[in-house]
């Protein structure tokens, strides 16, 4: 069915999948807006929170930053699942090193505290992660609210 759409149409693949490139989307003020706050969390080594609605363009919006920043000085992290809690979350990011998480939870603190210090004092990557979970609040702050 989906290939005599395609035919019909003149589509050589689908055209709203997940693997579009950024460049292909059609960018409004929100997203713009979201674009923009979560490239200055990046550059401010801060911490930040995209949420809204589903279907809003969390995902989009941080797919495009992703995508624009420079790998060599960065270090992407991706989390598909923030419900891991704080040791599933350390394991990622050691793991993402290529080191072998630790049992012991202290030690497994200080092992991710080194493997991201050292990602960005002896390799000068920063890194930044990433994770989806669909949520329905949203943020009003002095700060740019995604952040």
């Amino acid at each position: 069915m989906i290939d005599k759409l395609q035919a019909h149409y003149g589509f050589n693949r689908m055209p709203f999948g997940r693997d579009l490139a950024p460049g292909m989307l059609h960018r409004h003020a929100s997203h713009n807006e979201a674009v923009a706050r979560i490239t200055w969390c990046i550059s401010e080594r801060s911490i930040g929170v995209v949420t809204g609605e589903v279907g809003a363009g969390k995902t989009v919006s941080v797919r495009t930053v992703l995508h624009g920043i420079d790998p060599s000085k960065h270090t992407v992290i991706y989390l598909p699942n923030p419900m891991i809690g704080v040791r599933g979350i350390h394991e990622a990011i050691v793991t993402a090193f290529g080191q072998q998480p630790s049992h012991l939870g202290s030690r497994l603190t200080a092992q991710t505290g080194l493997a991201l210090a050292a990602e960005r004092e002896e390799r000068g990557r920063t890194p930044s992660w990433s994770s989806t979970k669909p949520t329905c609040s949203t943020t009003n702050s002095s700060k740019p609210s995604g952040c």
